[in-house]
């Protein structure tokens, strides 16, 4: 069975390390069950897999999600709050008008599913990144699910069902040996704040607010990749993080163009020029790192 299992990798890396990949699993299923078996599979049968696609942490793909994942993360948990705060203003409004507030039982695995991807939010970005990505995974994946079966409107239900897919695939596809650090945990966790706040005071009208609320979240994820730009000191990859995060507000942000005119095509140019200014300017008024060389050396 190995020998299928480590023809599932790119030739080159299999030429280079299929046959010690083999042997460290003859070695340690050696006196192993059929479960820790099919586990040790697994884990390989994955990794081959991540590398086939591009996947790996040294990998462009793997290392635009570990990038964009806390972020990604963060803008769904947003999302999640303003859900809630939907819901809160439903029930404080039927009580203000003498009446019980009628939730069905999707309505409440909904909810729910909102409560469990903040919390598992929180977790992920306070330090426990791999348990608070999966289940913030899993929460999206029934929020996903719970949307696209309920009885709205088919465009707004594929937005939010492919928006969460993404949210899902970036969570999932982030290298599971890259934990984002304190810096962009904190970056994120911010962004995210910065976003679910006013989302949730102008959703509960505690804002004198009544313009669509789509660009300020979009200036906000702009505002971070610069901040990310300036501190990775690579640009593409840090604004084409916040870009990925960004794709739930393209439409509700833009979606005024003309359809000749995608909502996207504006909103990614404004991030580009916001974010890269900012990397730009600030990278600018920051003094020069110099580094002090022993003499003879």
């Amino acid at each position: 069975m190995i020998t299928r299992l480590v023809r599932l990798y790119p030739r080159r890396f299999r030429t280079a390390y299929g046959d010690e990949i083999a042997a460290v699993y003859q070695e340690i299923t050696a006196d192993a069950g059929p479960a820790e078996r099919l586990r040790e599979a697994g884990g390989i049968a994955a990794h081959a897999l991540r590398l086939r696609l591009g996947l790996g942490s040294v990998q462009g793909p793997g290392r635009l999600c570990a990038a964009a994942a806390p972020i990604v993360l963060a803008v769904s948990a947003a999302e999640a709050v303003r859900e809630l705060a939907e819901t809160a203003r439903y029930a404080t409004a039927m009580r203000a008008e003498g009446r019980a507030p009628v939730f069905f039982p999707m309505d409440m695995v909904l909810a729910a599913a909102c409560a469990a991807l903040v919390a598992a939010a929180v977790v992920a970005l306070s330090g426990r990144w791999p348990a608070g990505r999966f289940w913030a995974a899993a929460a999206q994946t029934v929020y996903a699910v719970i949307l696209a079966t309920g009885e709205r409107n088919p465009a707004d239900t594929a937005a939010a069902v492919g928006t969460s897919a993404l949210a899902v695939a970036v969570l999932l596809a982030c290298p599971p040996d890259e934990h984002p650090g304190p810096r962009l945990r904190l970056l994120a966790g911010a962004a995210g704040a910065m976003i679910a706040i006013p989302l949730a005071a102008v959703t509960l009208g505690l804002l004198p607010v009544t313009t669509d609320y789509g660009l300020w979240p979009f200036l906000v994820l702009a505002l971070t990749g610069g901040l990310l730009a300036l501190g990775r000191g690579r640009p593409a990859l840090a604004l084409a993080a916040s870009a990925l995060a960004s794709v739930p507000f393209f439409d509700t942000a833009f979606g005024w163009y003309p359809p000749a005119v995608p909502g996207f095509v504006p909103a990614l140019l404004l991030l580009t020029a916001t974010g890269g200014a900012l990397y730009l300017a600030a990278r600018g008024l920051l003094p020069g790192r110099t580094v002090s060389r022993p003499p003879g050396r």
